[in-house]
């Protein structure tokens, strides 16, 4: 009986100093594991990469991994630079065309506004006459004017978000060619047909792989 009972006390003992060790073990492990979890979902700012203000503007050499980066900040700040950076030279004067063609239009747009809005404030009171280039043309009412100024202004606001956008398309084509000239377009690849082996379920089944290799 007194070995019985020593027994007995040893195992309580045993199981009170147990209880908060093992409790401690799987407190740690649920933290490790929201850490973890935690780490998943958070970007890793760390390997954000800066931007490449002495490439960008030509005080060091471009490397070729941050070409497209390079081309895409040289187009969104001066358009075509990003085209000169690529070699394209031969699109710069398309793109100042495009963007000429723009600017004039916003102008002239603006101006025709300009032009049928100060009739349109004069008409408040009644009908006006409207001077075409010295020649008095009317008389014309509010309802007469007013869809041309309305005209007038969509004209010039489209074309600004034209131009915007234009922008925007010259900086992505520049982007996009600078990968196309960092893409690895050697002939080193390899195609390779093998046998393979694979267990499924406890069985063995065979096969053949295709494995093509790029250097």
């Amino acid at each position: 009986m007194l070995v019985l009972r020593n027994l007995i006390i040893c195992g309580i003992l045993f199981i009170g100093f147990s209880i908060p060790k093992v409790h401690a073990q799987n407190v740690d492990s649920l933290k490790k594991v929201a850490v973890d979890s935690v780490k998943k979902i958070l970007p890793d700012t760390s390997k954000k990469s800066k931007f490449p203000f002495r490439e960008v503007f030509g005080i060091d050499s471009v490397k070729r991994k941050n070409l497209p980066r390079v081309a895409l900040y040289r187009s969104i700040i001066l358009p075509g630079w990003g085209q000169a950076t690529n070699k394209q030279k031969w699109l710069i004067p398309i793109i100042y065309a495009g963007a000429g063609g723009a600017v004039y239009s916003v102008w002239w747009n603006n101006d025709r506004y300009k032009f049928y809005r100060s009739y349109l404030i004069k008409a408040q009171s009644g009908s006006v006459m409207i001077d075409f280039n010295g020649v008095e043309v009317g008389p014309f009412t509010k309802e007469q004017i007013e869809p041309q100024v309305n005209l007038y202004r969509r004209q010039r606001d489209l074309t600004w978000i034209g131009f915007a956008v234009g922008w925007a398309l010259q900086a992505v084509q520049a982007n996009v060619q600078a990968h196309l000239r960092t893409f690895d377009t050697s002939d080193d690849i390899s195609f390779r047909i093998e046998p393979t082996f694979q267990s499924t379920f406890g069985m063995a089944s065979v096969g053949l792989g295709v494995r093509m290799i790029f250097k």
